[in-house]
Parts: C-alpha cells; sequence; structure tokens
C-alpha cells in the first residue's frame, strides 16, 4: 500500500512541486492549502507523514503541528521553512517535528528527509497499526452519529429538545447528572475528553458525548473540558425517551443501534490514543 501524505503549504507552487516529486516516487499525496484545511482533511483520512508549512495565515505551522498531535499523537511531521524562519523550526522539531527542510525544496533533500521519516512512522506504528487504525469507518460530518437514518423533519425535532450553554476555554462541562442531562452535542468549538489524567479525545462539532450514561442511566466516567469557546447543546434523559414514546418504536430502536455504534467508534479511537501515548512515554 502506498504511504500517504499530507502536504500543508499556502504556496501553490511549493505544494504542486513536491506532490509532483512525491509521486513520481510512488506516494499517494493529499494538498491542503492551510492548517484548518489539513486539520479537515484528517476527519476524514489518515497520513502516515505530513509536510507542514512553518508560516501560514489562520493556523501557523508550530501551533498546527500541536493541533495533528492532539488528532494523532504519533505523528510524524516535517516541516518546511524559509531561511529566515529557521529558528521557529528547530523549536518546533525540540517540540516534536521529526525534522526540517528549508526552501527552496531541493529535491534530493525532500525525498532522504520523506523516506527517514516514513520509516520512523512505520516503526512508531508497528502492527497496531493495522488493529487500531483510525478512521476506518465511515462517519458524515455532517451530522452526529446518533441521528444517522432519521428524517430532516426527525433531526431539527430531536435537537430541538436540548439546550444549548456557552463554556469559556477551561472550564468543565458537566454530563450524566439530573442538572446537566446525559448526551452532549457540540455545537461548536473544541472539547477535550479525559479519563482519570490521560486525554482520551477531542471533541469537534457534531462529536457526540455521554451515550453510555444514557443507556446505563448512570453518571459518566469521562470529564470533559472546554479548550476554545464552545457551544453545547445538553439533552434530558426523560425528554429523550417521551421524544420516543411518541415518535414510536421503530425510531427508538435506530437511535438505540446509533447509540452503540457512536460509542464503539469514539472507545476503538480512545483506546487507540491511550495505546499510542503508553508506546510514547513508556509507562
Amino acid at each position: 500500500m502506498k504511504k500517504h501524505i499530507l502536504i500543508v503549504d499556502d504556496e501553490n507552487s511549493i505544494r504542486e512541486l513536491c506532490k509532483e516529486l512525491l509521486e513520481e516516487e510512488g506516494y499517494k499525496v493529499t494538498l491542503a492549502v492551510d492548517g484548518q484545511d489539513a486539520l479537515d482533511k484528517m476527519d476524514f483520512d489518515v497520513f502516515d507523514l505530513f509536510l507542514v508549512d512553518m508560516a501560514m495565515p489562520r493556523i501557523g505551522g508550530f501551533e498546527l503541528m500541536k493541533m495533528i498531535k492532539r488528532k494523532q499523537p504519533l505523528a510524524v511531521i516535517i516541516i518546511l521553512t524559509g531561511f529566515s524562519s529557521i529558528e521557529g523550526a528547530v523549536k518546533a522539531v525540540h517540540a516534536g517535528a521529526f525534522q526540517y527542510l528549508s526552501k527552496p525544496i531541493n529535491a534530493d533533500e525532500l525525498f532522504e528527509v520523506v523516506k527517514a521519516g516514513v520509516d520512523y512512522s512505520e516503526d512508531l506504528y508497528g502492527p497496531l497499526q493495522k488493529a487500531f487504525e483510525p478512521g476506518t469507518d465511515t462517519v458524515q460530518k455532517g451530522e452526529p452519529i446518533i441521528l444517522h437514518g432519521f428524517s430532516p423533519e426527525e433531526k431539527v425535532d430531536f435537537l430541538a429538545l436540548g439546550r444549548i450553554r456557552k463554556y469559556d476555554i477551561g472550564e468543565n462541562i458537566p454530563i450524566g447528572d439530573e442538572k446537566s442531562g446525559s448526551i452532549i452535542i457540540i455545537e461548536s468549538g473544541e472539547v477535550s475528553a479525559w479519563l482519570s489524567n490521560t486525554t482520551v479525545d477531542y471533541l469537534q462539532k457534531w462529536d457526540t458525548c455521554g451515550e453510555e450514561s444514557f443507556i446505563l442511566a448512570s453518571s459518566s466516567f469521562i470529564t470533559l473540558r472546554a479548550e476554545t469557546v464552545a457551544k453545547v447543546r445538553h439533552f434530558d434523559r426523560k425528554k429523550i425517551l417521551d421524544f420516543f414514546a411518541y415518535k414510536g418504536e421503530k425510531l427508538l430502536k435506530r437511535f438505540m443501534i446509533n447509540l452503540v455504534n457512536s460509542t464503539f467508534f469514539k472507545w476503538r479511537k480512545s483506546i487507540q490514543r491511550i495505546v499510542m501515548l503508553k508506546l510514547i512515554t513508556g509507562e
């Protein structure tokens, strides 16, 4: 299978040059025009290596590197930099980047560093990569998994059950009790999920949490924290049950299947993250 590389650079000429050179070497290459585009593409694909420009609008290379590591803890990242930004690239290497390449791009140097990065990625993941591969499920990011198979009207009616609350950076988000409700849906922003002292997931728009507390009618053992200003829609368990009592058993069964699928998908990602972090820290 071809190794998949994501190139993130706001300069079209650099993106296209690297793509052409690497594809000739047998790599599969995807392009991103900036940091946000790169993060969006990570929601739908898995990459063996990242080439990230140091200086970009909206999200700089150093910040993007940290955000990529949140999504994929063992990501191997090569920083692309101009001569004037080499000091920043060195700082990125100290912070976890694999290596840096200076512009203008030298083909031989590019091939050498990319091959070393891909080999390093294989060594990090080993046989676990296939067992815990993220992104192998088909996920529609335009809606929560728990609403798959609902009609447009049923989705609107269900969402109307929830109440939206705003949380500031660093604020804990309650879940699984009578006051906060059971299930939540992220409306905007980013929320981290913690198990003890380990970050097990990062939730974004349309991601959900609390499926287990709804199924078991118990408090959640996950702690949630707003990493950015976030808007969260809270759903009361009783209101959900009343909703399905009115809508009928068929839709309730669909909802319960969705809850199980959503729970499985999230916990597989969490297990992968915990295992990979254990490999990194050796604990």
